[in-house]
């Protein structure tokens, strides 16, 4: 058990460092870094103190690991949530932007083709 959860920790770490690393690279926002920063953090929690899983089964209710599976899945499943609704926004506003483009670039031609027939 010991062996399992120094990986499992140390994976976490790597994802941990690996998740600033991107954000001090400027790959990854920080408003879409910190549920990763969160999440990274917990699993190094958990692997480093295993009694707090206990505690927390107490807490929540969930004595059996398939209902603790149920709601990491059902986290991860709110985080791509989170994340479709992100990018759909982000295209519809790449969208608007594309048709400014394209209009103010029928305008500058229009007022270029009209300098030109005035002869300036």
């Amino acid at each position: 058990m010991l062996r399992i959860q120094i990986f499992v920790g140390i994976i976490s770490l790597v994802f941990f460092v690996a998740t600033f690393e991107l954000i001090r690279k400027e790959h990854l926002r920080e408003e879409y870094a910190i549920l990763w920063l969160l999440m990274s953090s917990a699993i190094a929690v958990l692997s480093l103190w295993p009694g707090l899983v206990g505690i927390i089964s107490r807490v929540t209710g969930f004595y059996y690991i398939t209902a603790l599976i149920s709601m990491v899945f059902i986290f991860f499943i709110a985080l791509l949530m989170h994340y479709s609704i992100a990018i759909s926004k982000m295209k519809d506003v790449n969208k608007e932007l594309i048709q400014r483009h394209a209009l103010l670039e029928l305008r500058l031609r229009e007022i270029e083709g009209e300098k030109n027939e005035t002869g300036n």
